[in-house]
C-alpha cells in the first residue's frame, strides 16, 4: 500500500472518529407525540430549533412514537422520560417544572375561535355574550389548563382524548372545542377530507390572558437555560419578533380568522400566576 494510500485511509478514520464524537457530544431532546397529525406541533418545533440555533446549541432531536396524553407529559418530564414539551402554561406546571418564560405565540394562546359542527352556525350567529356561550357545551383535552379557565367563566366543559374531539364534534356530540388562533386552521386543513362536517365558527372571538411555554423537567437545567439565552438574544436583536410574524402558521392564520368582524368576548384568568403576569410587555403581542 502506498503512502498517499495510508494516509487518504488515516484522514477518513479521523473524520468519522470526529463525526462519531460530535454526534455522542450533542444533547438527544426526545419530545412526545401528542397526535397522528405532525402539522399540530409544527410551529413549536420550529421555534425550539430557531432558538437553540441561535445561541449554537448543540443537539438533535428524537420524537417518540406513542401517542402522549398531557398528564402522562407532565409526568414524564419531572421523571426525565423526555426533555421538552410545550402547553398552556398553569401554576401546577409552573411549580412542578421548569418553566421558559418566554410566551412561544405572544399571546395568541388566548384568542379562542370554535371548531363546531357545520349545521351550528345559525346557533352562534345569535351569541353576543359570554352568559349566551353558557348555553353551549365545550369540549377540552384531558387535563388542559384552559378547562379552569373556561369553567370558572360559567362556560360548561367536558374532557375527551384529543384526537377524539374532533370526531365527537363532527358527531355532533358537543357543541364547540375552543382552539387558539394559531391552532385551528392548521387542525381542520389536516383533516377537512375526512371529517367532513367540521366547520370554523364565523362570528365570535373569546378573549383571555393566556400563554403556552417551553416546560422541561427541573433536573433539565441545560437545556432550560440554552433556550432562556436564545430567547433572550433573538428578541434583543428582533430576530425573533421577524420569525413570529412571517411564520406561515401565524400569518395565515392571522389572514383568516377576520378578527375585526367577530364578537369580542373577553374573561379573565384567575389561573393566571404573577411570574406570568410580570412577563415584559415586549413578549407580547
Amino acid at each position: 500500500m502506498t503512502r498517499i494510500a495510508l494516509l487518504l485511509i488515516s484522514f477518513f478514520l479521523g473524520m468519522v472518529s470526529m463525526t462519531s464524537s460530535a454526534l455522542a457530544s450533542a444533547m438527544e431532546i426526545k419530545i412526545p407525540r401528542t397526535s397522528h397529525y405532525e402539522v399540530r406541533d409544527h410551529y413549536q418545533i420550529s421555534v425550539l430549533k430557531f432558538v437553540l440555533d441561535k445561541v449554537s446549541f448543540d443537539y438533535r432531536i428524537k420524537v417518540s412514537e406513542g401517542i402522549y396524553s398531557q398528564s402522562r407529559i407532565i409526568e414524564s418530564l419531572k421523571q426525565h422520560k423526555i426533555d421538552i414539551y410545550w402547553f398552556g402554561t398553569s401554576a401546577e406546571a409552573e411549580r412542578d417544572l421548569h418553566t421558559v418564560f418566554y410566551p412561544l405565540y405572544r399571546g395568541f394562546t388566548g384568542y379562542r375561535l370554535f371548531i363546531i359542527h357545520k349545521d351550528s352556525q345559525p346557533n352562534f350567529d345569535l351569541v353576543r355574550s359570554v352568559q349566551d356561550l353558557g348555553f353551549f357545551t365545550g369540549v377540552q383535552g384531558l387535563g388542559w389548563s384552559d378547562i379552569d379557565i373556561l369553567e370558572q367563566a360559567g362556560l360548561k366543559q367536558i374532557e375527551a382524548q384529543y384526537d377524539s374531539i374532533f370526531e365527537m364534534i363532527n358527531r355532533n356530540r358537543g357543541d364547540y372545542f375552543s382552539r387558539s388562533l394559531h391552532e385551528i386552521f392548521l387542525e381542520l386543513d389536516a383533516r377537512s377530507d375526512r371529517l367532513i362536517n367540521l366547520a370554523t365558527e364565523e362570528k365570535v372571538l373569546l378573549v383571555y390572558p393566556f400563554a403556552m411555554f417551553f416546560f422541561t423537567g427541573k433536573q433539565n437545567a441545560e437545556l432550560a437555560n440554552a433556550l432562556e439565552k436564545g430567547f433572550a438574544a433573538a428578541y434583543q436583536d428582533g430576530s425573533f419578533q421577524k420569525f413570529f410574524y412571517n411564520h406561515p402558521d401565524i400569518k395565515g392564520a392571522m389572514e383568516r380568522a377576520d378578527l375585526k368582524n367577530r364578537t369580542r368576548i373577553e374573561i379573565p384568568n384567575p389561573q393566571l400566576t404573577e411570574a406570568t403576569r410580570n412577563i415584559p410587555k415586549e413578549y407580547w403581542h
